[in-house]
């Protein structure tokens, strides 16, 4: 009886034992079932996050739907919520105004801030951008083509040249920061020598910063390295999981990449005017140029002077259509469009999404693929 009842005490201490071993186990489960909350400031963050976190995030881009982030102004309650989420991201590059007061607010709390255009190689605005075409459309005709025709933005050999200089890539992917920026220290996009073909002082050199680089495919893929870095330093265990989400969203935004160049390849106009001047990067890796009616941010009005001078360049070079944004008042261009009797175009900047986005289930790359479908009615007609 002794013998048996040793037994059974053992027995019991065993099953305890199990049982609290798996009330462990199902904590820890629950606990890594947690998802990231993440917070970001800029449709095309939320969604690399959204598609780089895959399960293990919850992602809120605290700019409201059709909201203009240039202007946008957070709440108390808004950033008390960033306060208690585990990463926060943001574009940088001066985009966001509102950026330096969340980061003061978050200073001391347990949140992971990024900068998403940190390391990402950025070109200058040209504050005098809008009517310095006349002669040769930036000088790119001759000599600044981007280096598409020799190495195609190196997509040949190792899909988007990771190997040696394929937009600088050497080590995988540091995209080349390093030693060129894409290749651009030399010539710096071509502004050093002829800072595209405007001789006369129309020289980039305003310190002004362009920050809409989501809307390059090719620096979007940087964008949504750094936001999976950030991840991978929160959850290091699911590095594989974020690694393997990275590299699918990156091989879809260099085939949209492919589509875009192949899009301007065709183009048999090199202009388009637009509502504000948000479009640098599809002129330096297109030769797809701009001129902004108000500047590069929509709040810059243009003087009286700058819309006649629009006016009287669409005229010159029968430009027929101007493009429209969807979060962008439409008054001054509307009434450029009416001087000249265009057609309306509207293109998508992706700053923000309208209702009707969301209740379409659009996503960056199906509102980029729109974005190529109106740039090929106004560079093609």
């Amino acid at each position: 009886m002794l013998a048996a009842s040793a037994f059974l005490a053992a027995c019991g201490a065993e099953e305890d034992a199990t049982e609290e071993q798996q009330t462990d186990g199902e904590d820890i489960a629950e606990e890594a079932e947690d998802p990231l909350l993440i917070y970001t400031t800029l449709y095309p963050l939320e969604d690399f996050a959204k598609k780089v976190g895959g399960e293990q995030v919850e992602v809120e881009n605290i700019v409201p739907v059709g909201a203009d982030a240039h202007t946008f102004e957070p709440t108390a309650q808004q950033m008390i919520s960033v306060a208690d989420g585990d990463l926060f991201v943001y574009n940088g590059a001066g985009f966001e105004g509102f950026a330096s007061s969340i980061k003061d607010v978050l200073d001391g709390e347990n949140v992971k801030v990024i900068e998403a255009s940190a390391g990402v190689d950025l070109i200058d605005y040209d504050h005098d951008h809008n009517h310095g075409h006349e002669e040769d459309e930036h000088g790119h005709e001759d000599d600044h083509d981007h280096g598409h025709e020799e190495d195609g933005h190196g997509h040949e050999e190792d899909d988007h040249g990771h190997e040696e200089d394929e937009h600088g890539h050497e080590d995988g992917h540091d995209h080349g920061h390093e030693e060129d920026g894409h290749g651009h220290e030399e010539d710096d996009h071509g502004h050093e020598e002829d800072e595209h073909g405007h001789e006369d002082g129309h020289d980039h050199g305003h310190g002004d910063q362009d920050p809409h680089v989501w809307l390059d495919p090719v620096r979007a893929v940087d964008l949504a390295e750094n936001i999976k870095e950030a991840l991978i330093e929160l959850r290091p265990e699911s590095e594989e999981y974020f690694t393997e989400n990275f590299e699918e969203l990156e091989r879809d935004l260099l085939e949209l990449d492919v589509e875009f160049q192949e899009m301007s390849d065709n183009k048999t106009k090199e202009t388009v005017i637009v509502s504000h001047a948000g479009y640098g990067y599809w002129d330096d890796r297109y030769g797809i140029h701009q001129v902004g009616i108000s500047g590069l941010s929509p709040n810059n009005e243009p003087s009286i002077q700058q819309v006649q001078e629009t006016i009287t360049f669409a005229e010159d070079r029968g430009i027929n259509y101007i493009m429209f944004e969807q979060n962008i008042p439409t008054n001054i261009a509307e009434t450029v469009r009416e001087q000249i009797g265009a057609e309306d175009l509207w293109l998508h900047n992706l700053e923000a999404l309208t209702e009707e986005d969301v209740e379409n289930e659009e996503d960056y790359f199906s509102l980029m693929r729109r974005n190529i479908e109106v740039l090929e009615t106004a560079l093609h007609d």
